[in-house]
């Protein structure tokens, strides 16, 4: 009888252990669901890299642009920091008319 007892504690153990891996490495529904991939931000139209599109790429340049007021709506008031890949010049990514800087 110890056995059996001993047998079940264990399996018991390794169950809850396997049920804590799969939740721990689960990704939430609503992370699936938000983000499709090909969206565009309101304010630029630029395609966002990121679910909540705080990073932006610059069209046309490949220039990665992060926003440092993601909250912001007005264009002109839109502060972005870009880089440009590696093998163009810092100068690659200068922002178009109309934005804040």
């Amino acid at each position: 009888m110890p056995a059996f007892h001993q047998l079940s504690r264990i399996a018991v153990g390794t169950a809850a252990a396997a049920f804590a891996a799969v939740m721990f490495n689960a990704t939430p529904v609503w992370a699936q669901s938000s983000f499709v991939g090909d969206v565009n931000d309101p304010v630029t139209g630029w395609h966002c890299v990121t679910p909540f599109c705080d990073t932006i790429r610059m069209p046309r340049t490949d220039c990665m642009c992060q926003k440092l007021n993601p909250t912001e709506k007005s264009l002109s008031r839109l502060r972005l920091k870009c880089v440009p890949p590696r093998r163009d010049p810092q100068n690659a990514c200068t922002l178009p008319r109309g934005f804040g800087g």
